[in-house]
C-alpha cells in the first residue's frame, strides 16, 4: 500500500513538473519573447559599442585613406587624398597640418610651408612648428627656423633632437661657440651618444678648439 502511494505521488509530481517545463518552453519561445530578448541584447551592443549604427563618411574613410598612405611613404598618393579631402572639408586644420608634414616629406618644402600658412599660429601644436623649422632650414633661410627652435626649446629642453637641429644650424652659420653651447646641453641629456659627440667634435674643430676636440674623440674610440 505504501509502495502503490509512493508511486502515485512521484508519478503525480513527475507529470507536474514536465507539464511546468512544457509550459515554460511554449512560453520562451513565443514570438513576443524572442523580440524581447532580439531588442534587448540590440540596445546592449548599442550602449557598449554604439559605433556600430554610426555610417562612415567619405570623407572621414578618405581622410584614413590618406593617413595610412603616408604612413607607407606613398606620399604622393597621400597628398591627392588630402587635396582631395580638403578641397570637402577645407576648415580640417588637423588635416592641413598632416599634409604639410606629408609634403615635407615628399621634399616639397615651399609647398608645406605655404600650407602651414594658411593655418592660424594658434591652431599649430609644436610638432607642426617643428616641421615649419625644418622646412625653412630645408631652404637655407635660417632666420625664420632659428626662433621657432629657440620657443620650442623653451617649451621642451629635454627634447635633444630638437636641439641638435638648432646645434647644427648654428654651426653651418660659422655661429661656433653658440653651437658648442648647444651640443655640451645635448650631452648632458645623452653623454653616452657616441656620433653627437663626434659632430661637437668637428665643431670645436672649426672654432679652433683642437686639444678639446681631440680630448672629445678619444672618448668616442675603443
Amino acid at each position: 500500500m505504501r509502495i502503490t502511494t509512493t508511486r502515485f505521488v512521484f508519478s503525480l509530481v513527475t507529470g507536474f513538473f514536465g507539464l511546468m517545463l512544457i509550459l515554460f518552453s511554449d512560453y520562451i519561445n513565443s514570438p513576443s519573447i524572442i523580440e524581447a530578448q532580439e531588442n534587448l541584447a540590440q540596445n546592449q551592443n548599442q550602449n557598449q559599442y554604439p559605433f556600430l549604427n554610426e555610417e562612415i563618411p567619405d570623407w572621414k574613410a578618405r581622410w584614413e585613406l590618406a593617413k595610412v598612405l603616408s604612413y607607407l611613404k606613398r606620399y604622393k598618393e597621400s597628398i591627392f587624398e588630402y587635396e582631395k579631402l580638403l578641397k570637402e572639408k577645407p576648415d580640417l586644420i588637423e588635416a592641413k597640418c598632416e599634409m604639410a608634414n606629408v609634403l615635407f616629406w615628399n621634399g616639397e618644402q615651399d609647398k608645406a610651408i605655404a600650407v602651414f600658412r594658411q593655418i592660424p599660429e594658434e591652431k599649430l601644436d609644436d610638432k607642426s612648428k617643428l616641421f615649419i623649422a625644418d622646412a625653412y632650414v630645408a631652404q637655407k633661410n635660417y632666420d625664420k627656423a632659428e626662433p621657432i627652435y629657440r620657443s620650442y626649446l623653451e617649451k621642451h629642453p629635454e627634447d635633444a633632437k630638437a636641439r641638435l637641429k638648432l646645434a647644427e644650424m648654428l654651426s653651418w652659420q660659422k655661429r661656433y661657440d653658440e653651437s658648442i653651447a648647444q651640443y655640451e646641453m645635448i650631452l648632458k641629456t645623452v653623454p653616452n651618444d657616441i656620433q653627437i659627440r663626434r659632430k661637437y667634435a668637428f665643431v670645436l674643430i672649426w672654432a679652433d678648439k683642437q686639444t678639446q676636440a681631440a680630448e672629445e674623440l678619444k672618448k668616442t674610440l675603443k
